[in-house]
């Protein structure tokens, strides 16, 4: 007698075959959620300008995806890095938030700015500078003159004889440099609009 052949459903086969390749996307995603990596986290608030000195950061295991590549690695030395943008205490250092040198492309300005400050603005803030050329009847219409300049700092008269005038420590790009001290020089009115809210530091 003959042995009877048979033949497997090939539907089954597929279902075979998705339920493998699910089993496999699930162990890998787990494995990926618990793998950690030590990056640098700030033990207190950095302020750009700042320079990174020992005891200004520490390493922490972490679980993130992509962390290599948005995070400063525990790897790499950070002691002498300048921050570019503001980093809260106990906060992971993007490494976007640090460079080389605080000369290599920006410049520190100190500006004067006309009329109260947006609540918003603060150390850490991105910020637009927008000038107003005098004119005989007034000022010309306002227009961006620095693109993503970085609040140092912000200095507020707060004594009896106070002016409406605001000083605000700026990181201005270099090729922005030079237009900017051009406009303070020709006593253009300049103020500032908030693009961002400082790291770690919500209102």
């Amino acid at each position: 007698m003959a042995a009877r052949r048979t033949w497997m459903d090939p539907r089954l086969a597929i279902g075979i075959v998705l339920v493998l390749a699910s089993l496999t996307g699930v162990w890998l995603v787990v494995q990926q959620s618990t793998r950690t990596e030590a990056v640098w986290s700030a033990t207190r608030t950095l302020l750009p300008g700042e320079t990174i000195a020992e005891g200004d950061v520490e390493q922490t295991p972490v679980r993130m995806p992509q962390t290599r590549e948005r995070y400063l690695e525990g790897s790499t030395d950070p002691v002498g890095l300048v921050v570019a943008a503001a980093v809260g205490e106990g906060e992971a250092v993007p490494r976007r938030a640090v460079g080389q040198a605080a000369s290599a492309d920006r410049a520190a300005v100190v500006i004067d700015v006309d009329g109260a400050l947006p609540r918003a603005v603060r150390a850490g803030t991105l910020v637009d500078v927008w000038t107003a050329a005098p004119t005989q009847e007034g000022f010309a219409p306002p227009e961006v003159l620095v693109d993503d300049a970085i609040v140092v700092g912000v200095l507020e008269d707060e004594g009896l004889l106070a002016s409406a005038e605001a000083q605000l420590e700026l990181l201005v790009p270099l090729d922005q440099t030079a237009p900017l001290l051009e406009a303070m020089s020709n006593e253009h009115a300049l103020s500032v609009v908030p693009l961002a809210q400082p790291v770690g530091q919500a209102p």
